[in-house]
This record gives C-alpha cells, sequence and structure tokens, in this order.
C-alpha cells in the first residue's frame, strides 16, 4: 500500500509541474500579446494595422503621374503585388498595406519599411522597395503593393515598363471583374495595358487576370515552384516571350507569339508543366523532367539550343503544324495526336517513348530501347532503335522514297495498303535475309527481297527480332 501511495503522490507532483509550465507559457503569450513587438524570454509578437490609403506622391514629394513613368521597379520578399484598375481613387496611386501578425525570435529584424522614389532626374523610373517583418510563426502575412490605375484614366500603362521581384508572395496583373457593365455610360474602364511585363518570385503565384490587355511588347516570367495562371483568353506577344521554371506550373489558354526575327517562344520549364489550349509561334524547349501539354500548336517545337539534356519529360500535343526537333530526348515520352502536311519530326533518345497517331510528313526516330509507335499517311520514315519494338502503321498510297526500319533484336510490325507499291528487304542484322519473317498475304516461303505490286521503291527492314508485315 505504501508503494502504492508513493507511485499516486508522484504522479500528483508532475501533474502539478505540468500545469505550472502550460499556466506560465500562456502567461507569457498573454503578456507578448498586449505587449507588442516587446522582448519576453527570447521571443516577441509583432502586428501592424498599416495602410489602406493611397499614395499620391513619393517619399520626396515628387506626383506620382504613370503616363509620365517609363518604368516601375517593385522589390519586396513575401509582400504580394498587384497591379490594377480602381474606383477607390481618382487620380494614379500607390497603395501599401500591412496586416502582418506573428511570432518572431528577440534578434529577428520586426521592422517595416517602404521605399518610394524616382531614381532619375526625369522622374521616369519609379522605384517601389518594401522590407517585411521577419519571424519564424506568421498567423497573417497580409503585405500587398497596389499600383491603381483609377477607372476613368484614359492611361492605363500601355508604354511603361513593369518589373516585380518578390520571395514568396503572389502577383497579381490586371482585374478579375469588370468594374462596370457599361463602360460608355460611366466612363469606368477595366483593362490594364503594359509595354512590357518582368515578373519573378520563388515560389509565389502569378496571375494574369482577364482584364489584362490581351496585347503585350514583352512578357518575362520566372517563378521557380510557383503557379503561373493566364485568365486572359488570347494573349499575344510581339517581341520576346519567356517563362522560367524550376517545378512550377503554368496554364494559358490561347497564346500567340509573333514575332518574326527568329527569335523562339522561350519554355524553359526543367521539372515543372506548361499547360496550354493553343499555342501560335516558334517554340524554343528546356526541359528536365517536366511536362508540355499542347492541345493545338501552330509552329514548330525545338531543343536543339537546350541548356539541358531531356531526362525522363512527357511532351503530349493533340496536334501540330510544324516541325519537332528533340535530339537529346533521352528517357522521355513523345505523345503527338496529328502532324501536319510537310511536316517532320526528329527524335533522337535513349529510352524514349514515341507514338505519333497521325503523321503527314517525315519522320526520323533513333532510340536505344523506347518503342516506337507511328500511324503514317505520307512520306519517309527512318526509324531506328536497339532493343524496342517498332510498330509503324503506313496508309499512304505510295512511298515517296524509301522506308527504313531498324532494330537489334526488337519486333518489328508494319502494315500497308493492299494497293501499295513496294520492294521488301528483310534482314537480319548480320546481313542474312530474315527467317523469322510473316507476311500476312503470302505463303511459306517467298523471295527476298518481296516485290509487292510490281514495285521499286524501297521498304528495309533490319532486326534480328520477330517481324511481321500486314493489310491495314
Amino acid at each position: 500500500m505504501a508503494k502504492g501511495d508513493v507511485k499516486k503522490g508522484f504522479a500528483t507532483y508532475l501533474l502539478i509541474l505540468l500545469l505550472i509550465i502550460v499556466a506560465a507559457f500562456l502567461v507569457v503569450i498573454v503578456v507578448m500579446l498586449f505587449s507588442p513587438f516587446k522582448n519576453v524570454l527570447g521571443f516577441q509578437y509583432m502586428i501592424y494595422r498599416i495602410g489602406g490609403e493611397p499614395v499620391y506622391r513619393t517619399d520626396d514629394g515628387e506626383t506620382i503621374t504613370f503616363e509620365n513613368i517609363d518604368e516601375i521597379n517593385i522589390e519586396c520578399g513575401y509582400a504580394n503585388v498587384v497591379i490594377e484598375r480602381s474606383l477607390e481613387v481618382d487620380r494614379d496611386a500607390v497603395m501599401i498595406e500591412n496586416r502582418c501578425k506573428g511570432f518572431a525570435n528577440s534578434n529577428d529584424n520586426t521592422s517595416f519599411s517602404v521605399e518610394i522614389y524616382f531614381s532619375d532626374e526625369d522622374n521616369s523610373i519609379l522605384n517601389i522597395e518594401v522590407s517585411e517583418p521577419e519571424g519564424f510563426l506568421f498567423f497573417d502575412r497580409g503585405i500587398t503593393i497596389s499600383i491603381l490605375v483609377p477607372a476613368q484614366s484614359s492611361y492605363a500603362l500601355e508604354n511603361t515598363n513593369i518589373n516585380v521581384t518578390n520571395t514568396s508572395g503572389n502577383i497579381i496583373i490586371g482585374n478579375a471583374l469588370s468594374l462596370s457593365s457599361n463602360a460608355d455610360e460611366t466612363g469606368f474602364l477595366s483593362h490594364i495595358e503594359a509595354n512590357s511585363l518582368n515578373l519573378r518570385t520563388d515560389s509565389g503565384q502569378i496571375s494574369l487576370n482577364r482584364y489584362l490587355e490581351e496585347n503585350l511588347d514583352n512578357l518575362f516570367i520566372r517563378s521557380n515552384s510557383g503557379r503561373v495562371i493566364s485568365y486572359v483568353s488570347d494573349l499575344t506577344i510581339t517581341n520576346s516571350f519567356e517563362i522560367h521554371t524550376t517545378s512550377g506550373i503554368a496554364e494559358f489558354t490561347n497564346l500567340t507569339y509573333s514575332n518574326t526575327s527568329g527569335e523562339g517562344l522561350v519554355l524553359d520549364l526543367n521539372n515543372g508543366e506548361m499547360q496550354a489550349d493553343n499555342i501560335k509561334g516558334y517554340i524554343a524547349l528546356n526541359i528536365d523532367s517536366g511536362y508540355l501539354d499542347i492541345t493545338n500548336l501552330q509552329g514548330s517545337l525545338n531543343a536543339n539550343d537546350s541548356v539541358v539534356q531531356m531526362n525522363e519529360a512527357t511532351i503530349t500535343i493533340d496536334s501540330i503544324e510544324g516541325d519537332i526537333s528533340l535530339p537529346f530526348a533521352n528517357n522521355s515520352t513523345i505523345v503527338i495526336g496529328e502532324m501536319s502536311d510537310n511536316s517532320q519530326i526528329y527524335v533522337r533518345g535513349a529510352a524514349s517513348d514515341v507514338q505519333i497517331q497521325t503523321l503527314r510528313g517525315k519522320g526520323f526516330i533513333e532510340t536505344t530501347s523506347g518503342n516506337v509507335d507511328i500511324h503514317s499517311y505520307a512520306d519517309d520514315l527512318s526509324i531506328e532503335t536497339e532493343s524496342g519494338n517498332i510498330n509503324i502503321i503506313y496508309e499512304s498510297p505510295e512511298v515517296n522514297n524509301e522506308i527504313n526500319l531498324t532494330s537489334q533484336n526488337g519486333e518489328i510490325s508494319l502494315s500497308v495498303l493492299d494497293s501499295l507499291a513496294f520492294a521488301l528487304y528483310a534482314y537480319d542484322v548480320s546481313g542474312n535475309a530474315s527467317s523469322n519473317i510473316d507476311v500476312q498475304w503470302q505463303a511459306d516461303s517467298f523471295s527476298n527481297p518481296l516485290v509487292v505490286n510490281n514495285g521499286s521503291k524501297y521498304i528495309n527492314i533490319t532486326t534480328d527480332g520477330h517481324i511481321t508485315v500486314s493489310l491495314i
């Protein structure tokens, strides 16, 4: 009984000690909440309620007039940046809001500072620099930098270059909703225009909202792991267009790149993802193990000058009117719905799987162990693999020059129209006539080469694996 009483007494003391610790902790928290920015046991609580009022002048009293400004530079950390039309102002303004609150270590810099100034004598370059409070636990990071264009203003930044750099804050360009159901009656306008946009963030989301004007001269986006979303239905870039991401996602609807100087629309995706319904223009692709998904591409796709070789990328294009060149495909998967007349595809990789549902141009595929599956309606084919399988449906009335299908030991299957005229040469890797071949319409033995419909154009098949030739 004595031992039992000792155990119960110890448990009671332990419980009381725990309650004392909890109570002390709560007291410390209460003290910190009612004494913001005061050092309590090496910690401090911070809370800001700043802003909501438009700023019409710089720090040194110069008037902010967007029509006279060639460039706006915004630098911050986790603050959000918004550029939009507003009914709350009647002249060009900047608005800074800070609703930040949370806990910080005593040695953290919890101060908040804003600098708004012109960096040139002509007052044509406006700089906005924001330094946010540091902390380890935030309940709200609500800091927003807003560039506000009055709804009545006739100037909407169309001749202004906008540069935004932050770390984790969101960047929002343009209004999401109309400011008026009838602009002609009220005079309220909703669209934001810009000469060029240069937007950089580490993990923040970049949104190009519906009421961003559809035409831009330049668009540069760098978002390492954040999301890029364009709600603009038809976005047209006339000069330069670049998207850079490490692992982020970019989503566009209809995108037109109208530069005719030969420079491509740069998609530097690495391990990220790009989705678009329609793209018009030449694409210069850089991708590692990311995803590229395009419904319709009117232009070429080229990775010839890629900084890094493709690894395990996935490229899916439903239809393309142009050429594809992927010389460093490695272990990637290429799925194409339809390639137009006079198009050409070149893929060279290791374990690259290539699937083309409708090819109306030329195809040149080199892979080590990947499988190739093509339904061709015209022109020449040259497919080479070491151990992969080759499956070709050649639904063309004639062979343009010749067809070459080569594998070390993979299976090769070829289907043709019964009216196609050609001369079939089937060999093993050693150069001997293949004995491991099945021609659907022939008896067990036939001459090699096999002349079909008095044809003279070559179809060359070489492999130590099985060969199957059949009719569509």
